[in-house]
C-alpha cells in the first residue's frame, strides 16, 4: 500500500476566514450590521469586503491591521468567500497587477497574478496586500458615509441617504489619487 503524500495548497480565499480586528472592526461596524439591511450600508459583510478592496486600491489607500486588547472580531465567512470566489480572485489579480509596491516587474507581477502560491510565504504576502487595501478602503468608506456631515443643501431626512448621494454625485477623481 502506498501512501498518499497530502500537499498543501495555497489558494486565495479558499483557506482562510478573514476578521476585522480593532478600529476596522469598529468601522465595519457602522457600515454594515448582520440581519439589519436597514441600519446598513451593504448587504453582506463580503459585499462590504470586496468593494473596499477596490476602493482601497483606487485610491492606492493602504492600512496595517490595528489589533487591540479585545477578543470582539467581524469575520467574513469562509463559505460566503468561496460563494464569491470568482469576484474576489479577480479583485486579487488586479491588485496583484496594479500594487506597485513590491518593485517586480509587470511580467513578473503579471505571471504571480495567474498562478496559485507555491508557498506559504508568498500567500500570506499576498493576502496581507490584498487586506490592507481593504481597511484602506473601509477606512474612506467610513470617512465618507459615515463621519462625513452632510451640508445645508443635502434635504435628505437620513444622513446616511445624504451620504451614499453625495459620494455618487462626486466619484473618486484621478487627482485623488496618489
Amino acid at each position: 500500500m502506498s501512501k498518499k503524500t497530502e500537499q498543501t495548497t495555497f489558494e486565495y480565499f479558499k483557506v482562510n476566514e478573514m476578521f476585522f480586528v480593532g478600529k476596522h472592526r469598529d468601522y465595519v461596524d457602522k457600515l454594515w450590521k448582520q440581519n439589519t439591511i436597514q441600519e446598513s450600508f451593504f448587504r453582506r459583510l463580503v459585499d462590504l469586503y470586496a468593494i473596499a478592496a477596490i476602493v482601497g486600491l483606487k485610491l492606492k489607500r493602504r492600512s496595517p491591521e490595528e489589533k487591540d486588547d479585545s477578543d470582539i472580531k467581524r469575520t467574513v465567512q469562509i463559505k460566503q468567500i468561496n460563494d464569491n470566489y470568482q469576484v474576489l480572485i479577480t479583485i486579487m489579480r488586479i491588485i496583484l497587477i496594479m500594487d506597485d509596491s513590491r518593485n517586480l516587474t509587470f511580467e513578473e507581477k503579471l505571471k504571480g497574478a495567474f498562478v496559485i502560491p507555491e508557498d506559504e510565504i508568498t500567500y500570506k504576502e499576498n493576502m496581507e496586500l490584498f487586506n490592507s487595501y481593504v481597511r484602506g478602503g473601509i477606512e474612506y468608506l467610513y470617512e465618507q458615509l459615515v463621519m462625513r456631515s452632510p451640508s445645508v443643501e443635502e434635504d435628505y431626512s437620513d444622513y446616511r441617504i445624504a451620504n451614499m448621494v453625495a459620494l455618487i454625485s462626486n466619484p473618486i477623481e484621478a487627482d485623488e489619487i496618489k
